[in-house]
């Protein structure tokens, strides 16, 4: 019969604790991959003439197609957006010049933030700070056409 040496012992020991930490600390990111500081990261999608209104937001008047998007709010109110082909698929262009966000809380819809430039090929970033209610359920982020506030173009979500 074998027997296990101390330092046979306290190297196994070593070896599963260290595995151990380092499974506490990957399991600090949600299955989204957000950190624990992301409130939401999350992927836009445009919107489509059969979705329907969300947090008291009407979508827009067209089908709108994207080639990338996500959106980043952060638990601190810091709110990044990036949008990339943001267009109406008949027309292959973006008509509007100015978009802005609205970030919904726990299912209301917050103050939209400013206005950013938003190009005829459907590209802009929004990178701002955001007044978040002191809990923050169920985020989600839509972009408003030339910062009307009672209409969306684009959420995150699939």
């Amino acid at each position: 019969m074998h027997t296990i040496s101390r330092t046979a012992a306290f190297v196994a020991g070593a070896v599963i604790g260290v595995c151990a930490l380092a499974a506490s600390s990957s399991a600090s990111a949600d299955d989204g991959g957000a950190s624990r500081g992301d409130l939401l990261r999350a992927s836009v999608q445009g919107s489509q003439l059969a979705d329907p209104p969300l947090f008291g937001l009407t979508r827009g008047g067209a089908p709108w197609v994207i080639s990338e998007g996500t959106a980043r709010l952060r638990a601190d109110g810091r709110l990044r957006v990036e949008v990339e082909g943001l267009v109406i698929p008949t027309t292959g262009v973006n008509p509007v010049v100015m978009v802005s966000a609205t970030v919904a809380c726990n299912g209301t819809a917050l103050t939209p933030t400013a206005t950013v430039p938003f190009s005829t090929a459907g590209d802009a970033v929004i990178d701002t700070r955001v007044a978040l209610p002191a809990r923050c359920l169920a985020p989600a982020v839509l972009l408003n056409p030339n910062g009307n506030a009672a209409v969306y173009i684009a959420a995150t979500g699939r």
